[in-house]
């Protein structure tokens, strides 16, 4: 009951306002007619049970003006309905906001202010033929009240849905001034256009003058500040048209004047509606876009340092798994040398030792490869070279399973690579070759000059492939169920012989004619035109090149050595090595034991970087101190990454050694720093 009395009441006050805005002359269609906007927005809010309320307001209020009851009774039951349609209409209209800051909530709005006062302007139109014995043109009435009551629904009604659906606001001191700026010049201007005589501005009409203020309040109040705007403008300016001074009030076709008012207000409501809700929606979509590149860029970040810790996990893993490779390594030499132990148990060992620390080197190339954290560093490279040093790596592998390899180059071919990655590339080929052809099997190395590049191409008898599974044999740790690979393993050695391929310019490809069909490698690299310039014909890179004659001439040299090791085992035996090759050599477990060997004042230093109680850097300056600058040194480390290697470089190391270290490694080492 309070609801169906509260509604009576304030929209008999609306419509009792509304009839001081009828034109002189008895007209019917009023210029705006505020009741009509109220009566949709009280049963969009209130519940569609008050359309009673709309028309016993209506009907109360036209009986008190003397209005025919029958005709009182009319216009009660069109505003009745025009409300209930229009509201009816809205709330059915998926999804829409009274927020009016969609164009979809507008268009609903557009439309049903038509439908709605086109339902008003029949019934009135119909009561009008039915009760007066004289009515005017039909047709003028019904377009009259419809244009009224719709323009009225756009200027109000928007005022009246956005403000009763959230009156309240919080705005800073800033806002609130720039507020009373922006509609404090909008009123004035609207009363200087409607209530004066001076409708211009230096022969500009105010009219377009007011756009400039709306437009500032549609960017920068939206929906609730635009409402306010229109609403502002149906009020002076109907108010001003029929009691104002100003030109229109005194134009002697008021009826042309009124109908002009109706579609300026009506066209700016309608322009500045949709103009307001697109604004808004574009200022959604880009707060929604940068929320999305926020969202990315965190998801971005937290795939990055999931990256760095795979990374820093797999370093890590390498170092820890390096350090017991290494006195592994060394004890299969020292049996080797003694001549102790089954040969083909040694040689088998041996095999899988350098196949566990090449897997290790493939895990962190493959890492910083994706996280583009590799360079290659290329020189001229003659490719027998290359070829070379990746079978010495792969030898164990080969005498292993038995395999036969026969090798195919040409007298001369250079390249611009680098020479520790190409052969690392050649060394995967013929290491997957040997591990998918059965014993006994036989592994084909050629080269051939094709124009401007190199084909290198890697043959074998072995298992093959079942030509489905060639598109997938690229992906790291994948997997070839059924395709002839036998299941297992990390299939990183295709993956990263590409990756180093590609970084060097060059294409890589895998044919097979099936299972048990072999399989064929192609490398294409860029070709050096012949020999560099500064190299004679036939002649190595300027790089130091050690042959096993070299090492054996060079193992003559005795030298004083210390070797720092916090892994027992791998400095013993590697001191063991050392001294069953005439060298002289002390052993020390930290920091702290190798300074304490004073009376022992080495030649050479193997220092390991990750020492207990200081670092092998720390310790290198110490031993300098004590020894004098011609202390040689060269670091021992489990990790390989070339941040690392520089970092060592820069403390004064001139060779720097990745665990787990063989003989072999050391005496090269000791033969270049002679």
């Amino acid at each position: 009951m309070a609801r169906f009395v509260a509604g009576t009441l304030s929209c008999g006050l609306l419509i009792v306002a509304g009839l001081y805005l009828l034109p002189a002359g008895g007209s019917g269609a009023s210029l705006v007619w505020p009741a009509a906007a109220f009566g949709l927005a009280l049963l969009l809010f209130g519940g569609l049970d008050l359309w009673p309320a709309v028309a016993t307001a209506y009907f109360a209020v036209l009986v008190a003006q003397n209005v025919l009851p029958p005709l009182a009774a009319t216009a009660a039951l069109a505003n009745s309905l025009e409300a209930l349609a229009g509201a009816y209409l809205l709330r059915e209209y998926a999804g829409f906001s009274p927020m009016l800051n969609r164009l979809r909530d507008v268009l609903g709005l557009i439309g049903a202010a038509f439908v709605a006062s086109a339902v008003s302007a029949s019934v009135i139109t119909l009561g009008a033929y039915a009760f007066l014995p004289h009515p005017e043109s039909l047709s003028a009435l019904w377009g009259g009240v419809w244009i009224g009551h719709s323009v009225s629904i756009l200027s109000f009604g928007a005022f009246f849905i956005r403000w009763m659906h959230r009156p309240e606001f919080i705005k800073t001191r800033k806002e609130l001034l720039e507020g009373l700026l922006v509609f404090g010049g909008i009123t004035a201007l609207l009363v200087f256009l409607f209530w004066t005589p001076y409708v211009s501005l230096g022969g500009v009409s105010l009219l377009y003058v007011l756009i400039l203020p709306l437009l500032w309040a549609a960017l920068r109040t939206g929906p609730r500040g635009i409402s306010l705007a229109l609403f502002l403008m149906a009020a002076i300016s109907s108010t001003g048209v029929l009691f104002g001074y100003g030109t229109i009030a005194h134009s002697p076709d008021l009826s042309a004047a009124l109908f002009g008012v109706q579609l300026v207000i009506g066209a700016l409501s309608v322009i500045f509606l949709l103009f307001t809700s697109v604004t808004e929606e574009r200022k959604e979509a880009v707060q929604q876009l940068e929320g999305h590149v926020d969202q990315l860029q965190l998801a971005i970040q937290k795939l990055s340092s999931q990256d760095q810790a795979k990374t820093d996990f797999i370093a890590i893993l390498a170092h820890e798994v390096r350090n017991p490779l290494s006195p592994l390594l060394s004890g299969l030499e020292l049996l080797k040398a003694r001549n102790e132990g089954p040969d083909d148990v040694v040689r088998m060992m041996g095999a899988h030792l350098h196949t566990i620390a090449r897997l290790l080197d493939d895990l962190l190339d493959i890492s910083r490869i994706s996280q583009k954290k590799f360079k290659v560093q290329k020189e001229p490279v003659e490719l027998r070279d290359a070829v070379e040093s990746a079978v010495e790596m792969v030898r164990p592998a080969l005498k292993e399973r038995g395999h036969e390899l026969s090798v195919d180059l040409p007298q001369e071919a250079w390249l611009d690579a680098d020479p520790v990655r190409l052969g690392q590339v050649l060394a995967n080929l013929l290491s997957n070759a040997a591990k998918y052809t059965d014993r006994g099997g036989h592994i084909e190395l050629s080269a051939t000059r094709e124009g401007d590049d190199l084909v290198i191409s890697v043959k074998d008898n072995g298992i093959g492939i079942d030509p489905q599974y060639l598109p997938k044999v690229f992906d790291a740790f994948g997997e070839f169920e059924g395709g002839g690979r036998r299941p297992g393993g990390l299939h990183i050695g295709l993956a990263l012989a590409k990756r180093m391929v590609e970084m060097h310019r060059g294409e890589i490809a895998v044919h097979s004619g099936g299972e048990g069909k072999g399989t064929l490698v192609v490398v294409r690299l860029p070709a050096l035109p012949g020999a560099p310039l500064s190299l004679p014909a036939g002649a190595p890179p300027q790089r130091a090149r050690f042959s096993r004659q070299t090492l054996a001439q060079d193992r003559g040299r005795n030298r004083r050595i210390l070797v720092v090791d916090d892994n027992a085992p791998a400095a013993e035996t590697l001191a063991m090595l050392l001294r069953q090759g005439g060298h002289e050599v002390a052993v020390a477990h930290d920091g702290a034991g190798a300074l304490a060997l004073k009376d022992f004042c080495p030649r050479v230093a193997l220092l390991d970087i990750g020492l207990p109680d200081m670092d092998g850097y720390e310790l290198a300056r110490r031993l300098r101190e004590h020894c004098g600058p011609g202390l040689r040194l060269i670091a021992l480390s489990g990790y390989g990454q070339g941040g690392d290697k520089q970092k060592a470089k820069d403390a004064g190391f001139e060779q720097y050694l990745v665990k787990p270290v063989s003989i072999v490694d050391v005496e090269l080492a000791l033969s270049k720093l002679a």
